[in-house]
């Protein structure tokens, strides 16, 4: 594969690795600025055939009482990001050192594939990462704005979930993963309420 020549330059490994984040992230940024200039306020989104724009008003950023996109602003962090993140695929690849242990202040970040320890403490880190985003979302959907919840009373709102409401049970929420995907059992898309997401995430 690509990535093969960077066996032993941990530096231009982490650069790719960077850069190819930032090329994603501006995947999702350049499409939302394709639905954004096509949006029209007085219709609902899903009438307008967008991909992005619903699952991004779904964390009610921009979202008023009754579903009402008030702004557009929060839909352009993507792009924005991707910046930063091309930025340091640019550095990592042609600036920075090709082996991250060159240098005192890299060497933190430094790996040999051979260290099954190492690659694995990467690993983790992924994975711890991705953990505090899954709980930054449950803290958000219970203290700070709420989330869309789109069979609220009234045709979808932005709600706060109670904390006593939370689906907690990790037997509740492990009957998604056993369901059938096809038919009418949904597997995990068959989750209909904000209480089973946000218990979902937690775990």
């Amino acid at each position: 594969s690509g990535n093969a020549r960077f066996l032993d330059l941990s530096g231009k490994f982490l650069g790719a690795h960077v850069a190819h984040g930032g090329i994603i992230m501006l995947w999702a940024g350049s499409m939302c600025l394709f639905e954004v200039s096509h949006f029209v306020r007085e219709k609902p989104l899903f009438e307008q055939g967008f991909i992005l724009l619903p699952h991004l008003t779904t964390l009610a950023f921009s979202v008023s009482a009754g579903g009402e996109v008030t702004d557009v602003f929060s839909f352009f962090f993507h792009l924005i990001a991707s910046g930063f993140l091309g930025l340091g695929g640019i550095y990592h690849s042609i600036f920075g050192p090709e082996r991250l242990e060159e240098r005192a202040i890299s060497s933190l970040f430094s790996f040999s594939w051979q260290d099954r320890f190492r690659i694995t403490a990467i690993l983790g880190a992924h994975l711890g990462t991705l953990s505090l985003g899954t709980l930054l979302l449950v803290w958000k959907g219970l203290y700070s704005g709420g989330l869309y919840d789109s069979i609220a009373a009234g045709g979808g709102d932005v709600r706060l979930v109670k904390e006593n409401s939370i689906t907690l049970n990790p037997v509740l929420i492990g009957r998604y993963l056993v369901r059938a995907p096809f038919g009418s059992e949904g597997w995990i898309i068959s989750v209909n309420n904000l209480e089973d997401i946000l218990g979902g995430h937690y775990w």
